[in-house]
This record gives structure tokens, C-alpha cells and sequence, in this order.
């Protein structure tokens, strides 16, 4: 739990963070042998997150997920940034899905929070954590 707070407080103090850590996800996946598709999902799968996400939104969202993921669904409704920012995994797919991307990387897009449930989702989820700072 420490070291993931440690990481986010890392990756919020490096400056666009956001992008270069689709960057290396993207870069994690093809050095891993993943497909073009599966590194597209990987360069989009934080898009949804809204610009304006403060420390404490990344904060509070590590330890929702650590302690109290039941509630995340209810946090994450409305239009606040803190809503956003936890919904932006259904959000980013919904973009995604409006620009026309096809149906496995807006699942991918979509579940990247959620515990994977077949390969292309354990190998996002791998290249995810290995990205981070």
C-alpha cells in the first residue's frame, strides 16, 4: 500500500505524467510481444482521466480500491473531478468507442481497474504496473 502511494506521489510530481506513462505502457506492451491493438489500448487507457486530477484524487483513489472498492461506484457518479477521475476507465471507453476503436480495445479500456480475466487484460494490467514511475 505504501510503495503504490509512493509511486503515485512520483508520477504526479513528474511533469506530464499522464502521457508519458501511456507512452511507456505502450512501449511496456510491445517490448512484452503485444499485438497493435492491445498497445493502442495500452497508449489510451488513462484518457479519460480529467484534466484538473489533483494528489488527492489519485490518493483517495488508491485507497478506495485498497480498502473500500465497493464504494467506488458511488463516488464515481456525477461530474465532479473526483468522480471523473474514477470513472475514467468507463469514460475513456466510451471515447474510445465513439472514435470508432474496435470492440477489444474498448474493453480494454474499460476493465483496466477491474481484476483481468483472460490474457490481453493480465498483460495491460502487467505493462500498467510496470509503467508507472
Amino acid at each position: 500500500m505504501r510503495e503504490r502511494v509512493q509511486q503515485t506521489l512520483r508520477f504526479v510530481i513528474a511533469q506530464d505524467g499522464d502521457t508519458r506513462h501511456a507512452e511507456r505502457t505502450a512501449a511496456v506492451l510491445r517490448e512484452l510481444g503485444a499485438d497493435e491493438e492491445l498497445i493502442l489500448a495500452g497508449l489510451l487507457h488513462d484518457r479519460g482521466k480529467p484534466t484538473g486530477t489533483r494528489l488527492w484524487h489519485r490518493i483517495a483513489g488508491v485507497l478506495i480500491a485498497r480498502f473500500a472498492p465497493g464504494l467506488r461506484s458511488r463516488f464515481a457518479r456525477g461530474e465532479s473531478t473526483f468522480a471523473r477521475y474514477l470513472d475514467h476507465a468507463r469514460r475513456g471507453a466510451a471515447q474510445a468507442e465513439a472514435e470508432g476503436r474496435s470492440p477489444r480495445v474498448v474493453r480494454l479500456i474499460a476493465r483496466h481497474h477491474e481484476p483481468p480475466r483472460d490474457d490481453d487484460e493480465r498483460l495491460l494490467a502487467r505493462a500498467d504496473r510496470e509503467a508507472l514511475p
